[in-house]
Order: structure tokens, then sequence, then C-alpha cells
């Protein structure tokens, strides 16, 4: 019976039309099918062969899962060297607030006038106007978020090897760096600062670590991990069917990430000792496509890879709401605190070219600019503002703002450009670099 229940995700799933509100009589009849068949294998289990069948063909279908939850659950392991380099100079001259706040897969300006034909300059004149320095030439080092989010905190690029045997870090190394055990939070403490992690309540990897001392939460309700274990059941498309949240986001099933729920806690993290660094990482304008461009709620899967191509009218509309909401945010935010330090970023672009379906090798150049070209935004204080180069990539970023502090020289690293592919390709585990200068 759970074998049947449990097979919903990868035998109907499937087929059913993205973004549409499944019928709820196929999930039904599907637990019926589970019932009457598990009330069959209750009559079987009368006969020993039967039993053995029955649980050799339950271990190998519950193996996948459990090997992916018990991979993510592994990334809460402290790694041994990722903060090599930590004890840096005690000393600061300044010490504002700093606010790093990661705005998930937006795109460069100049890729959303070439990809989607979309102006957005109305809200870099609004960036600007609130001394934020935008750089227009900004491109992220990896494309994917798990590599680029640890290569920034780690101030360096998180790839070991040479050539052919180029690989990324092990991944429980990457979630222990983005969990709070990074280069960048070790300097900051060093320099007197309290570290604030808010998660957006829907990702796993940018969720709070155990240990973190300060952990500010989003919106509530059902998380990654709780869609991916859902998904294989039909109870995900009960709770499609059935979830009805009016426009009204904190009123849905699904804990969506938006930056309306930074502005709701912005009061708690400024509790926090000062001086404080906080992370944030807001899953939008990232799929799902769960927003209108008034930011009322729109019916959509749960899927963070939904990149179809199809869908990017509706990536606009959630990048408009975005951008609302974080004006909105970042005027409270200064309203309350206004020396902060505030970085306001992508991870990557977008990959509505259908980039990870084609391997690294064949990625195009127009590929290339779509996912490498990323938002970056500075809030610097004034002595360090001409060290913002308009080119200036993501890794840069926290060896920047610790100039800024300490007064010490500001180096840049030699720009290099990686994709890491994801665990359902053959090349999972094995890192290509481009050339620089394909990514413009």
């Amino acid at each position: 019976m759970v074998f049947v229940f449990c097979s919903y995700g990868a035998l109907v799933a499937p087929h059913r039309v993205p973004g549409t509100r499944p019928d709820a009589w196929l999930p039904l009849s599907w637990i019926a099918l589970a019932i009457a068949i598990g009330i069959l294998a209750l009559i079987c289990l009368r006969r020993p062969a039967a039993v053995s069948v029955l649980l050799v063909a339950s271990a190998a279908f519950a193996a996948p899962p459990v090997v992916r939850i018990a991979t993510a659950f592994a990334g809460e392991h402290r790694a041994q060297a990722v903060v090599d380099g930590a004890d840096g100079p005690s000393r600061r001259r300044l010490s504002p607030d700093i606010y790093w706040i990661v705005l998930d897969g937006y795109p460069r300006q100049d890729v959303l006038q070439d990809v989607f034909a979309f102006d957005d300059s109305s809200f870099i004149r609004s960036l600007t106007a609130l001394d934020f320095i935008v750089l227009g030439k900004s491109r992220a080092n990896f494309p994917i978020t798990i590599n680029s989010i640890s290569s920034t905190l780690n101030m360096d690029y998180t790839i070991q090897g040479d050539g052919a045997g180029l690989k990324p870090f092990p991944e429980a190394e990457l979630y222990s760096i983005i969990k709070g055990k990074s280069r960048a939070v070790a300097r900051l403490k060093a320099l007197g600062y309290s570290y604030v992690h808010f998660e957006n309540g829907y990702d796993y990897l940018t969720g709070c670590g155990a240990e973190e001392a300060k952990c500010v939460h989003g919106n509530t309700g059902l998380d990654e991990l709780d869609t991916a274990i859902l998904s294989n059941t039909p109870i995900i498309d009960l709770i499609l069917h059935w979830d009805n949240p009016e426009g009204r986001l904190e009123a849905a099933t699904f804990a969506w990430g938006g930056v309306a729920d930074l502005t709701s806690k912005l009061d708690e993290i400024r509790r926090t000792r000062a001086p404080f660094f906080l992370y944030a990482h807001i899953m939008a304008p990232h799929p799902p496509m769960r927003f209108h461009a008034d930011c009322s709620f729109r019916f959509t899967d749960p899927d963070l890879q939904g990149w179809n191509a199809a869908a990017r009218p509706a990536f606009i509309e959630q990048l408009n709401c975005v951008n609302t909401q974080t004006l909105t945010m970042l005027g409270r935010l200064l309203q309350s605190d206004p020396g902060a330090l505030v970085a306001l970023q992508s991870d990557h672009g977008t990959a509505f070219n259908g980039q990870f379906n084609k391997p690294p090798a064949d990625w195009s150049d127009d590929d290339l600019h779509e996912r490498f070209g990323a938002l970056n935004a500075l809030r610097l204080p004034a002595p360090c503002r001409a060290s913002a180069a308009a080119d200036l990539t993501l890794v840069d970023t926290f060896p920047l703002i610790l100039s800024c502090l300490t007064g010490d020289e500001f180096k840049r690293h030699t720009p290099r450009f990686f994709v890491t592919p994801y665990d359902n390709s053959e090349a999972y585990g094995h890192a290509y670099e481009y050339a620089a200068d394909r990514i413009r």
C-alpha cells in the first residue's frame, strides 16, 4: 500500500499541466487504489515469498528519497576548513550595521532588457536615490545558489582541483558555510559584530543552522523538504486543489518567501546588539511564480526549478512585485538605520533558455549572459565607494565590505566563472570553468 501511495509523484504528477489547479478526483482515486492494494497485500501476507518480494520492492522505492534527505541533513554538520583565515584585523574604523539581502534569481538591468524586453530603470533610479551604487556590469561567479552564496560568504571560490579534476567543495561544507560557518561571518565576529540569519521559510539550503545564535523566521508553512516528501504522494495534489489563499500570501499552505516577510521582521532584527551583520535570503523573484504584479497570490506549483519559457511574462509580474516590496522594505530599513551598509544582490540570473537541460560545454554566450548577469547594488560608506567597480563579481563583496570597515587595502580576485551541474546530471560532482571573456 505504501509503495503504491508513494509512487503517485513518479507516475501521475509529471503529466499534470504546470500552473493548473489539479482536480481532486485523481488523488482521491489513487488513495482508494492504495487502500485496496493494501487490503490485497494483507491477504498475501500469509505467503512468506510474497512478503519477501514486497519488502524488497518497498526498500528499493524508499532508498532514493532517504538518501536525498540524509544528504540534506548532512549539510548541518560542521565543515573543518571553511573558516581558515578567520583571524583578521581586530580593529575597525567604521561600524555600521550590515545588511546583506539576496533577491534570488534577480537579473542585471541589461539582461532584463535583452532577454525580457523589460525596462528596469525606474527601480534602478530608486536605488540610486537611496544612495546605492548599482554595478551595471556585475556578474555571479556561479549560476547555482549553493555555490554562489557559499563562495560569496567564504570570500573565495569554493572550488578545488584544476583542469579535468575541477570540482566543488563537498556539499556538506557548502551547507555549513551558508549556515554561518564562513570566513565572512568569522571576520565580522572578530570585529565585534553580532550575526543574524533571516530564513525565508521555504528552501532548506538558506535556512538557519542549528548553532546560529539568532535566527529570524520568515513566513511559515510547508517548506521544500515537506514538499519533496509530499510530492511522492497524492496528498500534494489535494493540497493544491483545496489551497485557496484568495490573494493573501499569508493564508497559503506553502511558505513561499517574499520581501514583505523581511519587512515585517525589521523591528525584531533591529533589536540585535549593534553592530550586527544580517544575511537575509529571499526566494524571489526566483520560481515558483507565486506573485502577481500587485503582489496578490498567484496559484502555482511549489517547484524551485520552474524555469519554463512560457512563464517569462509571469516572472516579470513577479519581479514587479519584488521591486515594490523591496523599495518599501528599504524605505523602512533606512528610516530606522540611516547609516546602514546594505548589499542588495542576486546570486545568479534566470534560466529560461533551458540552460540546465544542456551540458555545460554547450552553453551559448546568450545562455551565459542570462544566467551570470546578476543584480548588485551596494550602499557603502563614502571612503570606499570608489572601490565599487561596475564589473565587480560577487566573490569580492565581503573583501570590499571588510576593507570599508578596517581601512585595509581592497584586493580583487581574478574573475573566474564556473558551472556545477545539479544532482540529477551525470556530471554532478564536477565543475566546468568558462573563459572570463565569455561572461559579459
